[in-house]
């Protein structure tokens, strides 16, 4: 696998052998701080510095260095967008105040009136934490994101002085130990949903006075996001505040804001040395998720980024039991890495008994997702398995390139057609969301909608050149 890395202005390939990789043992998790370590010492593991990200680059990315944060013009609208990291915050649970840190994502629209003054409206704010500690074991990975991208805005120009009034979705990992999963009502079968909570918010903050649309030049913002719980479902997470404070806003014209969403794959063996490590569809399927998200760009540009593969040292792993009839297996996979920066995608050999679609997203939509999936995606079997959905009269062989492109877009919040979920929006028809089974491809098409709606707290901005235009523009 070769892995493209911007650095001095150029792309310069690194082949997996030569970077330090993670070996997990077994059932126990061997080094994840030193994870972070190898992130720091490379530049291009996690990604997770969101000050100054270093990604891990599909061939559509800009010449210029990533900064955290700009300022930019699409469609006359100026946006003016940062990344967050290090925040801190505190957060009130069962066992009283926690104190935690933040990383994640702000965006304010801005215009302008025919009388020159200045407004702005917050478009974005996702936040991701590590998690605090409940009466009922720690939260794990917390996630929050609008459920609105438009919310009620006041800014005073002379002052420099902000609020917005929100709505925000929240979901901590222990919502899933707890409570299970949302009872799936799809024909296929491959997606998990989440049970979430909601939260009032208000952001408070100020800017410099007397602020003026601008092409150069650093402002700074500092303020605070108060949230108090509105609707819960364990309601161990009461209220919370995360401090802004921003030194550098750039001003910049002429890039469209892009978001980003990390993958991160984890394959079975002992290293990438190892000849029977899975893994081996990964790069074909990561590749075509790249493809048809990048194909957003003149709606919305999304860009996918995947990190250096994890490996996970257990043979047992590597033929999972049908999850229908016994998720003990997959589940037990699924708890052997978390990374919270990123979309966790474990990719084993196959499933035994074969399973409808041949892997599926859990925790669609939340800081939580993960992915499941299996090798024998670019080999099903010949001749195509008799009673699997949407196997008769389907195919073996290569099918499912557009498999992980699918599961990516649950990830992103979206939902198979026709599939009604509360707060979850419908992916397009006809498009990459519809369900395909294991012995027919996902159709790889992408549409104006999906790039719309899509949403996860792990988005964060760079700067990414999205030139490709979505197949359907509805």
């Amino acid at each position: 696998m070769v892995l493209f890395v911007e650095a001095n202005l150029k792309r310069i390939k690194v082949n997996k052998y030569l970077i330090k990789v993670i070996c997990l043992k077994k059932s126990t998790i061997l080094g994840l701080a030193l994870l972070v370590s190898i992130a720091a010492t490379w530049g291009i593991v996690l990604g997770a510095d969101l000050k100054n990200p270093s990604l891990i680059a599909s061939p559509d990315l800009s010449k210029s260095k990533l900064v955290s944060l700009d300022l930019t013009k699409q469609e006359q609208n100026y946006y003016l967008v940062g990344n967050l990291d290090q925040a801190r915050a505190t957060i009130n649970t069962d066992l009283g105040p926690q104190q935690t840190t933040f990383r994640g994502e702000i965006a304010f629209m801005a215009t302008s009136d025919d009388k020159g003054q200045l407004k702005l409206e917050l478009k974005r704010l996702n936040l991701i934490s590590n998690g605090v500690s409940t009466k009922k074991g720690n939260s794990g990975v917390i996630g929050l994101n609008l459920d609105e991208y438009d919310a009620k805005t006041s800014y005073d120009q002379k002052t420099g002085k902000i609020s917005s009034e929100f709505q925000s979705v929240l979901h901590y990992a222990l919502i899933d130990d707890i409570k299970g999963f949302v009872p799936s009502k799809s024909e296929e079968g491959d997606v998990f949903y989440s049970f979430t909570e909601m939260m009032a918010g208000k952001f408070s903050g100020n800017l410099p006075e007397s602020l003026q649309l601008s092409d150069k030049g650093y402002i700074s913002l500092r303020g605070e996001v108060k949230l108090e719980l509105d609707d819960p479902v364990l309601g161990l997470l009461e209220n919370m505040v995360i401090y802004i404070d921003l030194e550098q806003l750039w001003w910049h014209l002429g890039f469209e804001p892009a978001e980003i969403l990390l993958v991160q794959p984890v394959f079975i063996g002992t290293g990438p040395l190892d000849p029977t490590a899975t893994g081996t569809a990964f790069d074909t399927l990561i590749d075509r998720s790249l493809e048809v998200w990048n194909r957003c760009g003149t709606e919305r540009c999304l860009a996918i980024r995947s990190n250096l593969p994890i490996y996970v040292d257990n043979d047992d792993y590597r033929v999972l039991d049908n999850y229908d009839s016994d998720p003990a297996e997959a589940n037990a996979l699924r708890a052997e890495v978390n990374v919270p920066e990123a979309v966790e995608v474990f990719v084993v050999e196959r499933w035994d008994p074969l399973w409808d679609g041949g892997g599926a997203s859990w925790s669609s939509g939340t800081a939580s997702a993960k992915v499941v999936t299996c090798d024998q995606q670019l080999a099903v079997p010949c001749p195509p398995p008799v009673g699997l959905w949407g196997c008769s009269g389907g195919f073996c062989g290569d099918v499912n390139y557009c498999h992980l492109a699918h599961e990516l877009g649950h990830s992103l919040s979206l939902t198979h057609p026709g599939e009604v979920r509360a707060g979850r929006p419908e992916g397009s028809t006809n498009s990459i969301m519809e369900p395909s089974g294991f012995c027919r491809d996902n159709p790889n098409v992408q549409s104006a909608h999906n790039c719309r709606m899509a949403s996860n707290p792990l988005l964060y901005w760079g700067r990414v050149v999205c030139t490709e235009s979505p197949d359907i523009t509805d």
